[in-house]
């Protein structure tokens, strides 16, 4: 990889995956509001909205924890930094998981019932995904390494 190819590859990701978040949502949308498909089920409109907001408000909890917890650990590690990056790699990526995991939940729950609240409870999900979103400036206070550090990744 180039100079800095590294935090290339975790950007690519990130937006890959919020890009599928956004095409699936799209296809969802599309479909209910032609009526190509009918909500098929409507009657379970109360039982999902409890569910997607439990299952949101763990998933951004357990998202953030986890996260966290991986920064401060990786912080006192005395490894070098390509080491640390990697593992600063993998819990980007939980992280995202456990956010993904709510915000597709909630497209599906609003394609079932046709409920637009589910879109919106989606929107803040994929907002907190967004800013998630790896930057060098972010990588570098998140992680204490200097700029020169990042760069030979």
């Amino acid at each position: 990889m180039q100079q800095g190819g590294a935090l290339k590859a975790l950007n690519i990701i990130h937006k890959a995956l919020m890009t599928g978040q956004i095409l699936f949502a799209t296809v969802c949308i599309y479909l209910t509001y032609t009526k190509t498909i009918d909500s098929p089920a409507k009657d379970l409109d109360r039982v999902l909205q409890v569910a997607a907001l439990v299952i949101t408000a763990a998933g951004i909890f357990a998202g953030m924890s986890f996260f966290k917890k991986k920064l401060l650990h990786l912080r006192g590690m005395q490894t070098s930094t390509k080491e640390k990056f990697n593992q600063y790699r993998s819990a980007c990526i939980v992280q995202w998981a456990l956010l993904e995991g709510p915000s597709i939940f909630c497209i599906i729950c609003f394609f079932l019932t046709g409920n637009y609240a589910f879109l919106a409870l989606m929107v803040v999900v994929l907002f907190l995904f967004a800013v998630t979103a790896p930057s060098k400036l972010k990588v570098q206070l998140q992680l204490q390494i200097s700029e020169a550090e990042l760069d030979e990744l």
